[in-house]
């Protein structure tokens, strides 16, 4: 039973408060990795209490070898990096063995958090907490203020919440949790402990603002001067009651987020990019149901910016077209009920966007590439038994100007049974676009699968089938549709240690493709693959794919229902990651794929780290990809409606990228990150050919250029300093360097020198922002 305290608790990393001699102690832990089920190497205890602000926990990490105990730093959120001890908490208030709020804490001091979701991690999740630690001489002591105002939970006049806590040892590389976790079971959240007690607790008024202030100097090539701009918005939360919360962000400002890894795509699908901006990526487990929004189409590059172009008559030229639009703003509402029934609602406005054009007396007129759109999607999802879950999502997409709509309605849901080893996973989606000058077109999906889900042996059967009009990339992403397939999947675990093994897992499925109308042959693969860690700490592993028969691809050839036939073809790539924990570790993969004929292609890629002290990390990574006599579309020419040549070319084609990350972590509360890119691609035409009706090619005498020699070269220099709960200064330095041509430099060092010295975009930026409590501000008052 927990404890309600009266007296107030310094959050000093001292167990010294006189509410902690009375307070209930979880102990008795067990071990969850290497050796799952035995006692852990050190004995952990921790404390529970509450208020009626928040709940507290103290923790005593007993370590027989204090002076070895790790305490690397990283920045917030950053344990995937991490070189530390520390300690893990889950709390699940709906003890639903689904959703839980996790925060951890470093022997370091270094906080984090995310949400759960079915195992499923969302660490862009962030919440205003206290904690702090101290090393002594019997291990290491953890002491942490959860605020009722950071979690969500029903309003009960007794709770019984879900918890569990996760010890890492790092230097055994040694997981124990207080209420056992069995490791054969996929669902770590359903074998949660649970503390009882916690009575009488009002779920806080929630409201806080975190008004912001940012300027810009920017250099862009085009322009002798640095250009000079300030903004100011504001985020807003709001808890409507103790389940559901409003996220509002007013005139956003995301000039500060990392650059993306930009490619050179000569594929017909688009590049799908991670999204980095934290609005869209906090708190969106409901969002990514169904698997239909990608937020990445909100701010994005208009729809009709590759016409501006086009529209030039004679003597103009383009003096300004936005490569994005503007977002004015975004609101998300989620949570759940005491039932299990959650909401989310989502919603976002961009602007008129325009581009600008003058003609030769410098008399301007706007060309209107995106009207004014509004974005909105809608969730519903219910949690049954047995951790099992049925979800209803929409999303529609509205541009009244351009006179468009679009909408896309799924379900996703997951049945398993009592025992959580089997399960039927799902989905079904609709999508139906509006245009006032043609007609609608709809599409569907679905997808259906078996699974085993725990256990040593576990597989997937499953079926998926995208009709050619399926389209949800208005608000989702979806590389192509016109899809029918069926795939085995079957994987081997072994999770308890044996000879000089930790872990090892393999798996191999067999896979067949169609499209979905008319039913042709895509494409049979069988693939295959394994990983294990040593007892050492070495990790390595390999993957592969034979596809035994032709390929038929009915996509790069730019023209629908025209198939490409590729030759036979297999796969073979392996990887390796030595142990992190030493001051020295090295990442590799290599690999290479073989055609039936003279074309092939290898990659490899090695990745030293280098842990100069528990503050500053060094990471390289060098990446080579290189295909000879690769086939692959060019252009189609078009001489009338029925004389038209699809042209395709042999080509060799080499990517080159070097990156170098490095990051000085000056305490848990401040840090400065450096990364460096430079990616270089060059695409070698050597001869032309023309695509039949069969799929195969035949010579042409097609002689035009297509030469690609692509650069982009990328600084980020980031400078972060919290200094105050949820409040921070971020200074921002941004170097991009790009550079296309049709000359190919073979030369690396050559093709460097020429990139650096290429025009050139420079960006320095600052921005405040204050986080403000409703709650404390209501107490200073008084």
């Amino acid at each position: 039973m927990i404890t309600r305290v009266n007296t107030p608790i310094v959050i000093d990393g001292v167990l010294d408060d006189e509410g902690w001699k009375s307070a209930a102690v979880a102990k008795d832990f067990i071990q969850y990795k290497p050796y799952n089920g035995i006692n852990p190497s050190q004995i952990t205890e921790v404390r529970i209490l509450y208020d009626d602000d928040a709940i507290y926990f103290g923790a005593i990490l007993f370590d027989s070898s204090p002076d070895s105990i790790m305490k690397g730093f990283a920045k917030r959120d950053g344990f995937y990096d991490i070189n530390s001890d520390y300690l893990t908490i889950d709390i699940c208030p709906f003890n639903d063995g689904l959703y839980s709020f996790s925060f951890k804490i470093s022997a370091s001091g270094v906080q984090g958090d995310e949400k759960i979701s079915n195992d499923d991690s969302d660490s862009n999740w962030d919440a205003v907490w206290k904690s702090n630690v101290k090393i002594t001489e019997q291990g290491w002591i953890a002491e942490i203020k959860v605020p009722y105002s950071a979690l969500r939970f029903p309003k009960r006049d007794e709770q019984l919440w879900g918890v569990n806590f996760w010890r890492h040892n790092r230097r055994n590389r040694e997981w124990s949790t207080w209420n056992f976790v069995d490791s054969k079971i996929e669902n770590t959240l359903s074998q949660t402990g649970e503390i009882k007690g916690m009575q009488n607790i009002v779920p806080p008024f929630r409201l806080s603002l975190s008004p912001f202030v940012s300027a810009y100097a920017e250099k862009n090539p085009d322009n002798k001067k640095f250009a000079y701009l300030f903004n100011g918005g504001m985020d807003i939360k709001y808890g409507i009651n103790e389940s559901f919360t409003i996220d509002m962000t007013l005139i956003p400002d995301f000039g500060q987020v990392q650059s993306d890894d930009i490619l050179l795509n000569l594929s017909p699908h688009e590049i799908r990019y991670s999204e980095k901006r934290q609005f869209f990526t906090e708190g969106t487990e409901l969002f990514n149901k169904g698997g239909i929004f990608y937020s990445r189409r909100i701010g994005s590059s208009p729809v009709n910016y590759e016409l501006v172009e086009d529209s030039l008559k004679d003597g103009e030229k383009i003096v300004e077209n936005p490569s994005v639009t503007q977002l004015i703003n975004a609101t998300k509402l989620s949570g759940r009920t005491k039932n299990g029934f959650g909401i989310g609602v989502f919603n976002a406005t961009t602007s008129n966007t325009y581009a600008t054009i003058a003609d030769s007396n410098d008399v301007k007129r706007k060309f209107l590439t995106q009207g004014a759109t509004n974005y909105n999607l809608i969730v519903f999802d219910k949690l049954l038994k047995n951790n099992s879950f049925i979800s209803f999502i929409n999303t529609n997409v509205s541009r009244e100007r351009d006179g468009y709509s679009a909408n896309v309605t799924a379900t996703d849901f997951k049945l398993a049974n009592k025992k959580n080893s089997y399960a039927i996973i799902g989905k079904g989606i609709i999508s139906q676009k509006y245009n006032s000058l043609f007609k609608p077109d709809f599409g569907h999906k679905y997808y259906i699968s078996l699974n085993k889900i725990s256990g040593n042996f576990r597989f997937e059967l499953a079926q998926l089938a995208e009709s050619e009009d399926y389209d949800p990339n208005d608000m989702g992403y979806l590389s192509q549709n016109n899809e029918f397939s069926n795939y085995l999947e079957l994987e081997y675990k072994i999770f308890e240690p044996f000879w000089k093994i930790l872990e090892f897992s393999s798996e191999i499925s067999v896979g067949h493709t169609s499209l979905y109308a008319p039913r042709k042959y895509s494409d049979f693969g069988v693939y295959f693959g394994a990983n294990l860690s040593t007892k050492k700490h070495l990790s390595l592993g390999f993957n592969g794919d034979i596809f035994p028969y032709e390929t038929h691809d009915y996509y790069e050839s730019r023209n629908p229902g025209q198939v490409f036939i590729r030759p036979a073809s297999y796969k073979l790539a392996f990887w390796f990651s030595s142990d992190y924990r030493k001051k020295f570790a090295l990442d590799g993969r290599f690999g290479f794929r073989n055609y039936d004929s003279d074309k092939f292609s290898y990659w490899y890629v090695l990745s030293p780290r280098f842990r100069i002290n528990d503050k500053i990390m060094l990471i390289y990574e060098f990446y080579k990809e290189t295909t000879n006599n690769g086939i692959g579309y060019v252009t189609t020419k078009t001489d009338s409606l029925l004389n038209r040549t699809i042209q395709f070319g042999k080509r060799n084609h080499n990517i080159t990228t070097n990156t170098l990350s490095a990051s000085y972590i000056l305490n848990n509360k401040s840090s400065l990150s450096f990364r460096l890119r430079h990616y270089w691609s060059y695409v070698d035409y050597m001869e032309y050919y023309k695509l039949n009706d069969d799929g195969y090619l035949e010579n042409s005498n097609y002689a035009e250029s297509h030469d690609i020699n692509f650069n982009i070269f990328n600084i980020d220099l980031v400078y972060t300093w919290q200094f105050a709960p949820g409040s921070e200064i971020s200074i921002v330095w941004k170097n991009i360097i790009f550079s296309n041509t049709d000359v190919i430099e073979q030369d690396f060092y050559d093709n460097f020198n020429n990139t650096i010295q290429s025009p050139q975009t420079n960006s320095l930026s600052v921005k405040i922002l204050y986080y403000m409590d409703y709650q404390k501000l209501k107490r200073k008052k008084k």
